[in-house]
């Protein structure tokens, strides 16, 4: 009850003088706020304490050298970071131990000085943007290595659209160049295939694409992946017609009857 008394009269004065001009008591807070200071704890500090081992005591502790610093004690003693910091000595007895065996505190002249503690953050700092130095290189690389395989995938398209044009006598539509990206880009057709699909219907005079079309999917499903591979199917396949008119009369008949389909006979 004393106490209140005692606050009660004394805000009654503070009330009195204020309206009587003297002092301002917000004014007087202000100055008061700012010439005491202020205590930081350097954001990239608590970003890398946890790399640094550090938990939420050793941070308290680290906060209170630094605002003793401030304050211009160097000269500490356990107990005043106990009565700063409502932690028990033992407490804080272990983390500074910790810290030391760190390298993050070191005593000199009877004073805790964190020089290890900024150097090792020093060094997070610079490894952290070292790495984003390379990962900036290698995402570059990156990008010129896609490039330049669009530029390879796109280079051979373009000769083959070309190709088609100068065979066609004509530009091609915008529907037959999608055919021929798709045979390149989707099915993964050869280029050397796609234009040797392309000379066989030149030769028939079949100046079509779904002709063409057909003679690329038989030669993926029969797997040839090569002009050379498609000579020496065509080889096997003319060796075993003939054995077969060879043997049976009729076959010579429907050879005639199937010549001008022989470029399709996979089909």
């Amino acid at each position: 009850m004393t106490n209140i008394l005692v606050i009660n009269f004394f805000i009654r004065r503070m009330v009195r003088m204020v309206n009587g001009g003297r002092f301002h008591i917000p004014a007087l807070f202000s100055r008061d706020f700012f010439a005491e200071g202020f205590t930081v704890m350097p954001n990239i500090l608590i970003k890398y304490s946890d790399r640094l081992g550090l938990e939420g005591t050793d941070l308290l502790i680290l906060l209170a050298i630094f605002y003793f610093q401030q304050t211009g004690r160097y000269e500490l003693e356990i107990a005043d970071f106990s009565q700063l910091l409502h932690i028990q000595e033992r407490q804080i007895q272990v983390s500074i131990e910790k810290m030391r065996d760190l390298g993050l505190l070191t005593d000199i002249d009877q004073s805790l000085e964190t020089t290890g503690l900024f150097e090792k953050v020093a060094d997070l700092w610079a490894e952290e943007r070292m790495r984003a130095v390379q990962q900036k290189q290698q995402e570059a690389a990156i990008t010129v290595q896609l490039k330049a395989g669009k530029e390879q995938l796109l280079s051979p398209l373009i000769n083959i659209i070309n190709l088609f044009e100068r065979e066609f006598g004509r530009a091609l539509t915008p529907i037959e160049i999608d055919q021929i990206k798709n045979w390149y880009c989707e099915h993964g057709y050869a280029e050397t295939l796609i234009k040797e699909a392309l000379k066989r219907a030149v030769l028939r005079g079949i100046l079509n694409l779904n002709y063409m079309d057909k003679i690329l999917a038989s030669w993926a499903k029969m797997n040839i992946r090569t002009t050379r591979e498609v000579i020496q199917y065509e080889e096997r396949f003319q060796d075993k017609k003939k054995r077969k008119e060879q043997s049976d009369p009729d076959q010579k008949i429907a050879k005639e009857q199937d010549e001008k389909f022989k470029d399709i006979y996979l089909t």
